[in-house]
């Protein structure tokens, strides 16, 4: 085991081809689930309401709208703040497999 742990064999030997098999075969039958390291604004459940504020990666406050059309997103949102706002960035935010599911806004009242 500790010549394996050390990746002491030469190359083109039998245990370093299975050693590199075995890598390659985690990195591409892992699923992407597996790694989400996304920001907790980018993280949308079922469960989470139509809209929704989050803090970004430097604390500002982000809109988070669940909806597939971007302009609905912004009706949606204006709706929802009871207020007119002005909106200075736009993200979509996708799922793991990159669908988008939701728009996030960083808006100025």
């Amino acid at each position: 085991m500790k010549r394996f742990l050390l990746w002491s064999f030469e190359r083109g030997s039998i245990q370093y081809d299975v050693i590199c098999v075995v890598i390659l075969a985690f990195i591409f039958m892992t699923p992407a689930s597996f790694f989400d390291d996304r920001s907790d604004w980018r993280r949308i459940d079922a469960s989470d309401p139509i809209v929704r504020q989050r803090k970004d990666d430097y604390g500002k406050p982000v809109w988070v709208v669940k909806v597939n059309a971007e302009q609905d997103a912004v009706d949606r949102l204006k709706t929802s703040l009871g207020q007119d706002v002005t909106i200075f960035r736009t993200e979509p935010v996708a799922d793991t497999y990159g669908r988008r599911v939701a728009y996030a806004f960083w808006v100025v009242r």
